[in-house]
């Protein structure tokens, strides 16, 4: 049966051997032949808009945008860690943890994708809640593991966890203080001591375990506390003591002579005594014979100045002196004087004024003992203050000195490549020299042979 619908298909085929036409319609102006609707590209990178589609079409044209999907979920954060998603019955089902971040959007249209903590608009209280949430999450991870390492045979890796509780403690600390010194609530003092106490208890009882170990000190810092400013300033000033002692044992300067009363005359201090000196260089290096002879009359005149203003305060003293015996001698009635005294106290019998009196004639054998060394000791702060100054300076001055070096340097250097160059020239100049007399030579003599040929 198959043969034959074969056989008439093969005769079909040979009969029908014209050309295959189709026919169109005639075009008219109300036809066009243009299709309805465009194929659209199925290419992501297309150009056509979702809004564009027609709400009524019963088709539903719109495609999907991976990459737009994608940038939905890409600010989130899964941790899965220790997460069973089996159906299991028995299982102990643990929720996993998702977090966002943060997306900004640039000028250009990008967004940049970022944790809290990286944010500049981020404030203070935002960032202690946060930083106070991670501890916490710190402190329950380290418990978790020393649970695991009781449990497990051994005491390995405990030193670690004293050293984490010791840091996280710390730390916990310092955010309740800070936490306290902006305005927070604090806890009471039993609670903090409470704390306190647990964290102690903690990890003593860690450490009861571990075998005995060099741990590194704990250092505290005090935030309040006038004997260690005191102790500071102390350190201070033998810091500073220390620091004298050496600038006058480079200046060469003896400090016993200026700090002991009974000595007759200290030693200047170095600056003043090298100021006064130049002074004195230049006077005399400077001056001619007529100008030291100018200066001497001047000097001769100006001690005959003193010595008349020194006899003129010594004839005002004693007529001083005989105005205040004859008023003594003229003095008024007693009944003046009672009258007085009745009246309003005299300026100096004030309780308060005589209280000062006394205490400067108590601290006046002080005054007297110290007058002797006050000159050469403010002469010496003065000294340091410009020794100081110069060396704010002097590393200035060291770098000029060692650019100046190096140019002296490279002066040098030229200056030694030239000679070398001169000693170059110069030897083959003289080997240039040499064999020019060496011809020369050779040509006197052969003058010579023809001479005396010439002369026979």
């Amino acid at each position: 049966m198959c043969s034959v619908f074969a056989e008439a298909n093969a005769l079909y085929r040979a009969q029908d051997s014209a050309p295959d036409v189709y026919e169109t319609p005639e075009l008219t102006d109300d036809v066009s032949t243009l299709p309805t609707s465009t194929a659209r590209s199925a290419s992501q990178a297309s150009s056509y808009k979702d809004a564009e589609d027609d709400e009524d079409a019963p088709i539903d044209h719109r495609r999907l945008h991976p990459d737009q999907a994608r940038t939905l979920f890409s600010p989130a954060q899964i941790d899965a860690r220790g997460v069973d998603f089996s159906d299991r019955v028995d299982g102990k089902r643990r929720s996993y943890r998702a977090s966002s971040r943060r997306r900004r959007k640039g000028e250009d249209g990008t967004e940049e994708l970022g944790d809290f903590s990286d944010e500049e608009d981020e404030t203070l209280e935002r960032k202690l809640a946060r930083l106070r949430r991670e501890i916490e999450e710190v402190r329950e991870e380290v418990e978790r593991r020393e649970a695991q390492n009781k449990r497990a045979p051994g005491s390995e890796g405990r030193d670690g966890l004293v050293s984490q509780e010791g840091k996280l403690s710390e730390l916990s600390d310092i955010l309740d203080h800070l936490h306290t010194s902006r305005g927070g609530v604090s806890a009471g003092a039993e609670a903090q001591l409470a704390q306190k106490l647990g964290t102690s208890l903690r990890v003593e009882g860690l450490a009861s375990t571990v075998p005995e170990r060099s741990l590194p000190p704990t250092t505290y810092t005090v935030t309040y506390a006038p004997s260690y400013q005191q102790t500071h300033a102390l350190a201070k000033a033998a810091d500073f003591d220390k620091r004298l002692a050496l600038l006058e044992k480079a200046l060469g300067i003896n400090s016993a002579s200026v700090t002991n009363p009974s000595s007759s005359r200290p030693s200047p201090a170095i600056l003043p005594t090298l100021d006064t000196l130049t002074r004195q260089v230049t006077a005399l290096s400077e001056s001619s014979p007529s100008s030291l002879d100018v200066i001497s009359r001047r000097v001769r005149q100006l001690t005959q100045e003193a010595e008349k203003l020194t006899e003129a305060r010594k004839s005002a003293k004693a007529a001083q002196d005989a105005l205040k015996n004859r008023d003594r001698s003229d003095d008024p009635a007693p009944s003046s004087v009672a009258g007085g005294m009745n009246g309003e106290p005299h300026g100096l019998e004030d309780p308060e004024q005589i209280a000062k009196i006394n205490a400067l004639y108590g601290t006046l054998a002080t005054i007297e003992s110290l007058s002797p060394m006050l000159p050469a000791v403010l002469d010496r702060l003065r000294s340091l203050r410009a020794i100081h100054a110069d060396a704010a300076t002097a590393s200035e001055s060291l770098a000029r000195v060692e650019k100046q070096q190096e140019d002296m340097g490279a002066e040098i250097q030229r200056w030694k490549d030239g000679l070398e160059k001169v000693e170059a020239a110069v030897m083959e100049g003289e080997k240039v020299m040499g064999g020019n007399m060496v011809v020369i030579e050779g040509w006197v003599k052969d003058l010579e042979a023809r001479m005396q040929r010439f002369g026979r």
